[in-house]
């Protein structure tokens, strides 16, 4: 796999991230190779030596977002001893071809399980601590109940679970319809709203000009969302029996926080960790997102060395 070393920005035509990357943080651009042949971006940060050795870390983002908006939480927890590896979802981010595409909910979670592999295979590490943010949480979720093995622990940042916004009843018809005759049309991602993410006027300004922020998806992308969906609403109850964090926003307008917390109790039986941190629903975009990394951090058991909630 080819990468190369990079600092301060991550170079012309590529992810902009939402805040600079530090110098004391090395990230590297990485290439993972799907099941399919397709590549697809990875942005490595290393761990600093200083810190006590955390476990290795797999991030995923969600479906308008790729790694440059999570920089910042990334380097949080390599600063905390833990190696990152933030990847891009297939037809997100940098993809040229294939943007706003899946074939389906399997082809998705396949996808997981190669990344982890590649995780693994770069680290040496038997289990990796997993981290969702939203859309990203809720496939990380499907993954982990196929594949409880694979992972240490899961952190899920608002994630996807139970959202507020979502598309229409219209909408939805149309994409079935497409789903069954031209599965590769497109169709507007219900979340274009930059107000909806953060409240914080120059995130706001970033998002608006990201020009790699997916704002369609294909309909067998959106049909993949909803039988992620219907596999979670499926599972018997406490079958997910990796150790999870669920961290929410106060002020999230994109996701139904009780309804997410009432799931997630289900899926774990009750054995979930629960932290509520003030902010919008992308909590990375605060004005100081210190609190949410700390909390982060001691989710995935990195802050000091010392273990996460329980």
């Amino acid at each position: 796999m080819g990468f190369s070393k990079v600092s301060g920005e991550l170079g012309s035509g590529r992810l902009r991230p939402a805040r600079p990357l530090a110098a004391d943080v090395p990230c590297s651009r990485h290439m993972l190779k799907l099941p399919d042949g397709r590549e697809t971006l990875v942005l490595r940060h290393a761990a600093a030596p200083a810190q006590p050795a955390g476990p290795a870390v797999l991030f995923l983002h969600g479906i308008q977002s790729h790694p440059g908006w999570f920089v910042g939480s990334a380097q949080a927890l390599a600063r905390a001893g833990c190696e990152v590896f933030q990847v891009t979802r297939r037809g997100s981010g940098e993809a040229a071809g294939g943007r706003g595409d899946a074939r389906s909910a399997r082809q998705l979670i396949e996808d997981v399980a190669a990344a982890a592999d590649y995780v693994a295979a770069r680290t040496g590490a038997d289990r990796l601590a997993m981290v969702g943010v939203s859309w990203g949480g809720k496939l990380l979720t499907a993954f982990a109940l196929r594949d409880a093995g694979r992972a240490g622990s899961l952190t899920l940042v608002a994630p996807g679970i139970a959202p507020r916004v979502g598309v229409s009843a219209a909408a939805k018809l149309a994409i079935a319809a497409a789903w069954a005759c031209c599965p590769r049309r497109t169709f507007e991602i219900p979340l274009n709203d930059v107000a909806l993410f953060t409240d914080n006027p120059e995130m706001r300004q970033y998002l608006r000009d990201d020009p790699h922020r997916l704002m369609r998806a294909t309909a067998r992308l959106l049909v993949a969302s909803a039988v992620l969906d219907r596999r979670l609403a499926r599972a018997r109850p406490g079958a997910l029996a990796v150790p999870t964090t669920l961290l929410l926003a106060r002020r999230d307008r994109i996701i139904d926080n009780a309804a997410t917390r009432a799931a997630v109790d289900r899926l774990t039986g009750g054995r979930a960790a629960v932290v509520e941190i003030d902010g919008a629903h992308t909590l990375e975009f605060e004005p100081d997102p210190t609190d949410f990394h700390a909390a982060l951090c001691r989710a995935v058991g990195a802050q000091k060395g010392v273990a996460g909630p329980s």
